[in-house]
C-alpha cells in the first residue's frame, strides 16, 4: 500500500514540476515577443517575435495561454503582477488582479492606478483594452475586443479598418459579476454595469445600465472620490 502511494506521489510531483518547467522555458520567449510588439518595428520586431512564432507553430498557439493560465494560479497577487508586467501589461500603482484571470495579448492591455480585476475575468486585449483608474471588475467579467463575423461566408474576423474594436473603460466604472462587454464599447467615467448584463454599445458617464442588451435604468452620483489602495491579501 505504501509503495503504491509513493508511486502516486512521485507521478504527481513529476507532472507538477513538468508544468512549471515548461512555463519557465516559455516565459522569456513570450516576454521577448511582447517587448518586440510593444517597442520595436520592422526587422527588429520580427527578430524578437520569431522564437515565439516557432513555438506557437508547434503548439498551435497554446503556449502563451498555457503560461498565462498557470500564472493566474500563483498564490501571490504581487508575484502575479510582476510576471504580467514582464509580459507587457501596462500597469499603474495599487492594481489588484485576483485568481484565474485570463489575459489575451497582455502587451495591449493597460490598467490604471487602483484597478481591481476579479476572479475568472477574461480580458481580451487583442485589439486594445484600456481600463482606467479605480475601476472595479467583479468576478467572471468578460471583455472582448475581437469576435467572429457571423455574416462572413468564412466565419472570419472583422476588419479593424471598417470597425472600431478596442474597448475603453474610464475611471471609477464598476462592472458587476458576469458582465460581458463586446468589442468597440466605451464605458464612461463612474458608470455601473449591473450583474449579468451584456454591454453592446457605449455607456455614458455615471449611467447605471442593466439587462440584455444593457440599457440605462438609473444614474450614479457624480461626486465620486474613492480610490482603491490595492491592499489585497499577500497570498491571494
Amino acid at each position: 500500500m505504501m509503495s503504491i502511494l509513493l508511486i502516486l506521489v512521485v507521478i504527481l510531483s513529476v507532472v507538477v514540476l513538468s508544468k512549471w518547467l515548461i512555463c519557465i522555458i516559455l516565459y522569456p520567449i513570450i516576454a521577448l515577443a511582447a517587448l518586440g510588439n510593444r517597442e520595436a518595428d520592422g526587422s527588429l520586431k520580427k527578430f524578437l517575435c520569431f522564437p515565439l512564432k516557432v513555438v506557437e507553430h508547434f503548439l498551435r498557439y497554446g503556449g502563451t495561454r498555457f503560461v498565462i493560465f498557470n500564472i493566474s494560479y500563483i498564490p501571490s497577487c504581487h508575484f502575479r503582477k510582476l510576471l504580467y508586467k514582464g509580459l507587457g501589461v501596462k500597469m499603474g500603482k495599487n492594481v489588484t488582479i485576483h485568481f484565474r484571470a485570463e489575459l489575451r495579448a497582455p502587451e495591449k492591455l493597460s490598467l490604471g492606478d487602483g484597478a481591481i480585476i476579479g476572479d475568472n475575468a477574461i480580458l481580451d486585449a487583442r485589439r486594445g483594452l484600456t481600463i482606467g483608474r479605480n475601476v472595479n471588475l467583479s468576478s467572471n467579467v468578460s471583455i472582448y475586443t475581437l469576435q467572429h463575423d457571423h455574416r462572413d461566408p468564412y466565419f472570419g474576423l472583422p476588419s479593424e479598418d471598417k470597425l472600431k474594436l478596442s474597448v475603453e473603460i474610464d475611471d471609477r466604472a464598476w462592472l458587476g459579476a458576469n458582465v460581458i462587454v463586446l468589442p468597440g464599447v466605451h464605458i464612461g467615467e463612474g458608470a455601473v454595469c449591473c450583474a449579468g448584463c451584456v454591454v453592446t454599445k457605449d455607456v455614458e458617464p455615471f449611467a447605471v445600465v442593466a439587462g440584455i442588451p444593457a440599457r440605462k435604468v438609473n444614474e450614479r452620483p457624480h461626486n465620486l472620490k474613492y480610490e482603491f489602495k490595492g491592499k489585497s491579501c499577500r497570498f491571494y
